[in-house]
């Protein structure tokens, strides 16, 4: 059954949303939401999706992402009529509606109609409104995303200007469930032990142990017959500020990797990265500390392996000490989006 929106009501509480914000049941009735978490449909007017309003969509949520030996998308993108937006399709996870006061084809005024008049005419007079999240209305566990605009070309601009919030919202949204995955099963004696040798607290999932240990080093790792996940954190006296810049992050890491990642039945074989792919650097907050966020791939030196990273470096002051955070996996044949957000999820939980 339709439901209908009072935009004006809805819009401090929906748009820019807080994505750390509790989830709230609004009716006990409702079915929990079907499908994965990196699953997203997109509904909208199929004459508009084949255009460069529906091109923009995927370019946010389809995109391939950087430093992955194989092309993986952030989102499974499915796209579906708005005629045949049934009930089972409505209870998916993850939704995307997109329309537009442009256009009078049967779907567009489809799309219209979940918005009462008083909503249509807001859009139609400011034009600085382009989005609404609403929470669990079809199901629990359930965020669609509402894009709107007074004709294409507006709502595309937003579309453009907004890319990076509007795909962060929903990693952020998987990257939370998969928290909520390893705080629920840890290893809190590799935890207690790193807390008391090195004063820092890092949240080790169970199934991980410890594969070398030094004053300065730790390596944890979680092997399987065909995954393999890796963590490692280093630090060292912090000196000067030029590993911030050029190629130096490079050099710091293969100086870590000669030491520390090495084989241990052939010494002779260690640790380096792909040149083929430069490294994706990025300034981020990481903790209240300013960091370089670093993506790229890594490989053994005789090629027999190799698969994505993803590191922080950064100093923290209260200790002068420069810190490196490392994970990366090897998983040959298999797919590694989800495995990088596992490792990324890992490393946040990283707290001096």
């Amino acid at each position: 059954m339709k439901q209908r929106i009072v935009l004006s009501a809805l819009i401090l509480i929906y748009i820019l949303s807080n994505c750390g914000s509790d989830k709230q049941t609004l009716n006990n009735f409702l079915p929990n939401a079907t499908g994965t978490d990196s699953e997203m449909l997109i509904v909208m007017d199929s004459s508009k999706f084949k255009k460069k309003l529906g091109r923009s969509v995927i370019n946010v949520f389809g995109e391939n992402i950087y430093g992955l030996p194989q092309p993986e998308p952030y989102f499974d993108l499915k796209y579906i009529r708005p005629k045949n937006f049934n009930n089972i399709l409505k209870f998916a996870k993850n939704i995307i509606i997109i329309f537009t006061l442009e256009g009078d084809s049967p779907s567009s005024k489809l799309l219209r109609n979940e918005f009462n008049q008083n909503s249509i005419e807001k859009i139609n007079s400011d034009t600085s409104l382009f989005m609404m999240i609403k929470k669990d209305q079809y199901a629990i566990g359930q965020e669609i995303l509402y894009l709107f605009g007074k004709n294409d070309q507006v709502l595309l601009d937003h579309i453009k200007k907004n890319k990076e919030k509007l795909r962060t919202y929903f990693e952020r949204r998987v990257i939370k469930k998969v928290n909520k995955k390893n705080i629920s099963n840890t290893n809190k004696n590799i935890s207690k032990d790193l807390m008391k040798r090195f004063g820092y607290n890092i949240t080790v999932p169970a199934g991980f142990s410890i594969a070398k240990l030094d004053s300065q080093f730790v390596w944890l790792r979680e092997i399987d017959p065909e995954i393999e996940k890796n963590i490692f954190i280093y630090f060292e006296n912090y000196v000067s500020n030029e590993i911030f810049y050029k190629k130096n992050i490079e050099d710091f890491r293969r100086k870590i990797s000669l030491k520390y990642l090495r084989d241990v039945e052939n010494p002779s074989i260690y640790m380096t990265y792909q040149k083929e792919l430069p490294f994706m650097k990025t300034e981020v907050n990481f903790k209240e500390k300013f960091s370089i966020e670093t993506r790229g791939l890594w490989k053994l030196s005789d090629i027999s392996g190799g698969g994505p990273f993803l590191s922080y470096t950064f100093v923290d002051k209260n200790s002068d000490k420069l810190y490196y955070l490392e994970g990366y996996v090897y998983a040959p044949g298999s797919k590694k989006r989800d495995l990088m957000r596992e490792i990324y999820s890992i490393l946040w939980s990283f707290k001096i």
